[in-house]
């Protein structure tokens, strides 16, 4: 509809506004093309052998995740009830009180990331002031001089970190305000999947709950976790509904009615009642009906697992799940990057993996249709690539992190993100990373808060030493083992999630203490919520 106009002088103030607009628009779609053609460029390394395997191949950028999905079988899709299942809050869903529960989203880095030359870690005991390290360990690091911290994130981001621009380049200043940032130091294995550093499993099951699509969400293909790096040993259940999430394209078959579709002609009404009194069965009725009790369409439909879930008729239809029929993600820019170039619905600059896949994610969480999800992002074994390169990389992580939490902010979800890698490198002039080296590593905790900003402890764990390396002398249960690492990260997700007695409860039904239990000053660095 054409704008009325009540003078001449509004009308050239107003075309003036849209030209200035259209050009910031075009000029933020060049730099994501720009972004996109670097970063997929392959990382190979003279002292490397040549990727032989997947996980060599993902590390270098030369493979990402697949592109399928799994349907929940019969008994994920069963009532609650009938599988003797506790009713309980789905995240993303509003309980009593208007809170919602949040989703637990990792970041899997592959390759030997460069965080902790983003997030500064001081050599300063828990909860004291921050306390930074000597300049020749921050040179170690890829850092020149002592570091200046910024602060339009609480945490400890240096104000030349390529991951906080990454994020800003994204969020509102209303996201950032509600959004903290904690650091812990620990070593892990370089360039290597066997780092037990990914506890989603967990994670879910101390939110209590299992999603009302799916309980976990992935881009990659690691079994237990569709991660990358091996799970946490601590809560591995095989039972958890699981789906491989590439693209848009993907999030339909979390819904597909299948057979149920097809054998009553499209009529809603019929398949309705089909599903509702399948969904009436207990799972031991089930068990005992033979072949020759069923009708043989139904039967298929048992086999194929597409009864048990009447509201994926009805409620959850694929319009539901996609970003871009989400008006409340899609109503506005993502600062001056419009939301067809995160997409890739528009031919004037690609289709972004990682933000594409940072926007679906971060919607199935804060919508409650998954509990824990997971991306893998390729390419960052990318030490001697030179310090452009680097930052780019360091900036497309942030960049997939902050697109989560300004979903969250956008939808009115709490959302927490764990940023891993395997492994780390180090820097001998303060520029370019030279070489792989887990001493210094690094995990990063984000999260956004439903209103308000998070309460914190304190914003690292654990230390650095004046040489740039993890002190493997403090805080000595995390420093040194990722398993206990991944362990923490779930502590503290569960601290942000008020669900600490949860998570003391899945640990003693997996006969595992918790080993933070009396030293919370030291680990814990969330606040609880009340």
């Amino acid at each position: 509809m054409d704008m009325k106009f009540t003078s001449r002088r509004e009308e050239i103030l107003a075309k003036l506004a849209a030209k200035e607009a259209a050009e910031k628009a075009e000029k933020a779609d060049k730099a994501q093309k720009e972004l996109w053609t670097e970063n997929s460029k392959p990382v190979l390394h003279a002292d490397h052998k040549l990727p032989t395997n997947r996980r060599e191949f993902v590390g270098a950028g030369l493979m990402a995740g697949l592109s399928f999905a799994v349907v929940p079988g019969i008994l994920s899709t069963f009532g609650q009830e009938a599988l003797g299942a506790p009713n309980c809050a789905k995240a993303g869903t509003a309980a009593a009180g208007g809170a919602k529960m949040p989703g637990y989203l990792q970041i899997e880095l592959s390759g030997g990331a460069a965080i902790s030359g983003n997030f500064m870690i001081g050599k300063q005991a828990a909860g004291a002031a921050f306390e930074p390290l000597a300049a020749a360990g921050y040179q170690t690091l890829g850092v020149t001089g002592v570091p200046t911290l910024d602060t339009s994130v609480k945490g400890q981001f240096i104000a030349s970190s390529q991951f906080l621009a990454g994020m800003k380049s994204v969020m509102s200043a209303a996201a950032l305000a509600k959004t903290v940032a904690v650091g812990m130091a620990g070593t892990s294995g370089d360039d290597t999947a066997n780092n037990p550093l990914n506890p989603v499993q967990l994670a879910t099951q101390v939110i209590g709950n299992p999603g009302q699509l799916v309980q976990i969400a992935g881009t990659g293909r690691q079994a237990n976790t569709l991660g990358r790096t091996a799970p946490l040993n601590v809560g591995q259940n095989p039972g958890l509904a699981k789906a491989t999430i590439a693209n848009e394209g993907s999030l339909s078959n979390l819904v597909n009615p299948g057979l149920i579709a097809t054998r009553f002609g499209g009529n809603v009404q019929s398949s309705v009642a089909v599903a509702d009194l399948a969904h009436k069965l207990t799972a031991s009725k089930l068990g005992v009906f033979s072949a020759k009790d069923l009708n043989q369409e139904v039967k298929d439909l048992i086999e194929c697992g597409y009864i048990g879930a009447k509201d994926l008729l009805t409620e959850f239809t694929a319009d539901k799940l996609t970003p871009t029929t989400d008006a409340a993600i899609t109503g506005t820019p993502f600062n001056a990057i419009p939301v067809a170039t995160l997409t890739g619905a528009t031919t004037a600059a690609p289709n972004s993996p990682s933000s594409l896949k940072a926007i679906i994610m971060a919607k199935l969480l804060s919508d409650g249709l998954a509990s824990g999800a997971v991306i893998e992002l390729g390419g960052y074994d990318y030490h001697g690539q030179g310090r452009a390169r680097q930052n780019q990389k360091d900036f497309e992580a942030g960049q997939t992190a902050g697109l989560a939490l300004e979903v969250a902010h956008r939808k009115g979800a709490p959302l927490f993100i764990a940023v891993t890698s395997d492994g780390s490198v180090s820097s001998g002039n303060g520029t370019d990373y030279s070489a792989d080296n887990g001493s210094h590593g690094s995990v990063l905790m984000l999260a956004i808060g439903q209103t308000a900003i998070p309460g914190t402890n304190m914003l690292q764990i654990g230390k650095y030493a004046d040489s740039g390396a993890v002190d493997t002398s403090y805080a000595t249960v995390t420093a040194g083992t990722p398993a206990a690492q991944a362990l923490a990260i779930t502590y503290n997700f569960a601290a942000f999630a008020g669900r600490m007695a949860q998570f003391e409860a899945v640990l003693a039904a997996n006969a595992t203490v918790n080993p933070f239990k009396g030293q919370e000053a030291m680990y814990q660095a969330f606040a609880n919520k009340a």
